[in-house]
């Protein structure tokens, strides 16, 4: 270039001599070249009469009067930007990843084949602020639109005032305030840089990025509004809830998102999409990541409240076992005891009269002429017979044997047990085959008018007062003792008990519930409390390593609710649950409210880490990243033109950034009350300072001129490195 295309190139130099523009010029980028040399290149003669300007009157202009006219030429620019900005958006929309491609990069500049509103080409809807500029033929405000600054004072003042003026569109005076800071903030960095780097497309790229990072504090908050929204209907009840679980989760090790304490589906909703997104992700994610080790800590410090991990499980089941099966016995034994005490032992030195035995005998004769000699019966009646015979002795005179019966009240009781049993055990299949009674001769022994041949011995039997109480006592104790400790034991006695079987037994809603828990262990305590300990330490050790295991996407963050579900799925789940650990402590001769305390704050962390569902599939979406990036760097190898690149990634920091802001706040220790602070600031009074930065965006898609190659090579890099 020589010094004339210098000048027109940057006119804010002008209010330097061609010597000083000369010298500026080889000081700052050519110093490595001679200065003569340099003075060649640049067509500058020295021994020419020196300028002092290219101002029309050869001399300086009035700083005052150029800074006047340059503040007002930058007002009125700025206020053109208001109805300008749909156009300018527009036009920048199509060359970010996705819009609508021109075919070329058209800004709507003097010379093209656009006309006011909707191009002649249908290329866009809506007119360019300059286009804006243009339609106003008026001579004053032409020149005004047009003006250049003569001056340093004149140059920074007419871009602060384009950059702030916008901001007066706002509808707050809070946003009016903020947005007019920023913008003129932002227009004197840009012109800084410009003078520095003598390129507006490198104080663009400078500007820019920096407006947005000073915007955070005032530009329009996406994030306060999807906070507001999802907290609309929450009641105070509902925060409370969410605050104390939220402080259960710090005091055990686990920070829950709010996504997690709440029970708003709106709540839920909005956590998914944070840790969905590309930017809310990643934050969400390293912040729950070594969720899952934190739990196993929980569960196993729950696990040892109990007892210590057992070094053998098969010792366990047979501790179990064995005390299940000596409970059963002891009952049995108890029973026997008390029924004997009753009457039996009165009843061995007892008997009956002859006749009563008599009557019995005389039933089983009548029902064996009935009966064909063949019949299998008949066979079954002479043996019941025969136990009812003591012996029999020849009397004079007689050819039958006489027939003295057996009296002993003992003996005969245990004659009538024998085919009472035997006739049971047949009904259910279960006789052998020399013990066995069909149902034609059962219905001889017993029916349903109590007459029958056994039925008549039990009531023979029950004359003497000592047999009845001992029997009465027995049976009573049958059903309230030794039937209840068999159901509540015999599934856990030795050979039976078994990891499935406990979980079955003691724990399935389906098949107990607490008034059966802690019956089974009341038994067992009676017996060995270290059998009760065990069956919940047993129990929950396995429930842990069943929740736990190694998945083929390795690890599994809801790995915590896995386990709750299986021990406390259900509310009688749950019920059943601490019933056992209940007992436990009684076992242990402990507190059973701090033992269970532990467990009820577990819980109720733990059944939250599950609602979140995609929290182990955040949005790292690689294969939709590496397009955008494509289709960006497509973009920026056609044009030299900063804006593309700009826009693309102010429109790529807009997209992510409510995400990140929300991700940010939902990994706090106290998410709840940052969540509430977020949705209580008023969106209303800030929403314009986007606009302001969208103005500022589309404004400098208009002025900034193209880079040099060796300039765009690199911003580009500098991209890469952000990235």
């Amino acid at each position: 270039m020589n010094l004339q295309e210098i000048r027109q190139k940057y006119p804010q130099y002008n209010d330097l001599t061609d010597q000083e523009l000369v010298d500026s010029f080889h000081k700052k980028y050519y110093s490595d070249v001679p200065k003569s040399e340099f003075y060649k290149k640049v067509e500058f003669n020295t021994n020419e009469p020196t300028k002092t300007s290219l101002v029309t009157n050869k001399t300086k202009p009035s700083v005052t009067a150029d800074a006047a006219a340059s503040f007002s030429s930058g007002i009125l620019k700025g206020l053109s930007f208001i109805p300008g900005i749909p156009g300018d958006i527009e036009r920048l929309s199509t060359y970010l990843p996705g819009g609508k491609k021109t075919g070329g990069f058209d800004y709507g500049q003097p010379g093209n084949d656009e006309s006011f509103g909707k191009s002649t080409t249908g290329k866009y809807l809506f007119p360019s602020t300059k286009q804006i500029q243009n339609y106003f033929t008026n001579p004053v405000l032409q020149k005004a639109f047009n003006y250049q600054p003569k001056t340093t004072p004149g140059r920074y003042l007419q871009t602060a005032s384009e950059f702030a003026i916008p901001g007066v569109a706002n509808k707050s005076a809070v946003a009016r305030e903020a947005a007019t800071k920023l913008g003129a903030g932002g227009g004197l960095l840009f012109q800084g840089t410009e003078d520095l780097t003598g390129s507006s497309g490198i104080a663009a790229g400078v500007t820019i990025p920096s407006m947005l990072l000073g915007s955070k504090f005032m530009r329009p908050n996406t994030a306060s509004q999807l906070a507001k929204d999802a907290l609309e209907n929450v009641s105070d009840a509902e925060i409370t809830a969410a605050r104390n679980l939220e402080k259960t989760g710090q005091e055990i090790g686990i920070n829950l998102t709010p996504g997690e304490v709440f029970d708003n589906k709106n709540i839920r909703n909005l956590t998914r999409d944070v840790v969905s997104s590309e930017k809310g992700s990643p934050i969400i994610y390293a912040s729950a990541k070594d969720r899952r080790d934190n739990v196993i800590k929980i569960a196993e410090k729950q696990a040892d409240a109990i007892a210590n991990a057992p070094q053998s499980q098969r010792v366990i089941y047979d501790t179990i076992g064995d005390t299940a099966t000596e409970s059963i016995k002891k009952a049995k034994l108890d029973r026997s005891i008390t029924a004997q005490n009753a009457g039996y032992n009165v009843s061995n030195t007892e008997s009956l009269l002859p006749e009563q035995v008599f009557n019995v005998i005389d039933k089983i004769d009548e029902a064996i002429k009935t009966l064909p000699k063949s019949n299998p019966s008949v066979a079954k009646l002479n043996q019941i017979k025969n136990q009812l015979i003591k012996n029999k002795k020849k009397v004079k005179g007689k050819k039958k044997l006489e027939i003295i019966p057996e009296t002993n009240i003992n003996k005969l009781d245990s004659t009538f047990k024998q085919f009472r049993d035997d006739y049971k055990k047949s009904n259910q299949n279960i006789a052998s085959e020399s013990r066995f009674i069909d149902k034609q001769l059962g219905y001889k022994l017993f029916n349903e008018t109590d007459d029958a041949i056994l039925n008549t011995l039990n009531k023979e039997l029950r004359t003497n007062t000592n047999y009845a109480n001992a029997n009465d006592t027995f049976a009573k104790l049958s059903d309230d003792l030794v039937k209840v400790v068999e159901n509540n034991v015999l599934p856990l006695a030795k050979g039976k008990v078994n990891e499935t079987t406990i979980k079955s037994f003691i724990f399935d809603p389906k098949k107990n519930n607490v008034a059966d828990i802690n019956k089974t262990f009341e038994i067992l305590n009676k017996t060995n409390p270290e059998a009760s300990i065990q069956i919940a330490n047993v129990y929950f050790r396995n429930a842990l390593n069943q929740s736990f295991k190694m998945t083929k996407q390795g690890d599994d963050l809801t790995q915590g609710f896995k386990l709750i579900e299986s021990i406390a799925g259900t509310g009688q789940q749950r019920k059943n649950f601490m019933a056992v650990i209940d007992n436990v402590a009684k076992s242990k001769n402990v507190n059973s409210q701090e033992l269970k305390v532990g467990f009820e704050k577990m819980i109720n962390v733990l059944e939250r880490t599950g609602r979140v569902a995609n929290l182990n599939n955040p949005g790292f979406d690689f294969s939709g990243r590496a397009s955008k990036a494509l289709v960006k760097d497509l973009a920026m190898m056609k044009t030299f033109n900063p804006m593309v690149r700009l826009a693309t990634k102010y429109g790529e920091f807009k997209a992510g950034r409510a995400w990140e802001e929300l991700a940010n706040v939902f990994v706090q220790d106290n998410s709840v009350d940052a969540l509430i602070d977020l949705a209580k600031i008023n969106p209303q009074s800030k929403k314009a300072a986007l606009r302001v930065l969208q103005i500022v965006d589309a404004s400098q898609g208009i002025q900034s001129e193209p880079l040099t190659e060796n300039d765009e090579r690199q911003l580009y890099l500098e991209d890469l490195n952000q990235q």
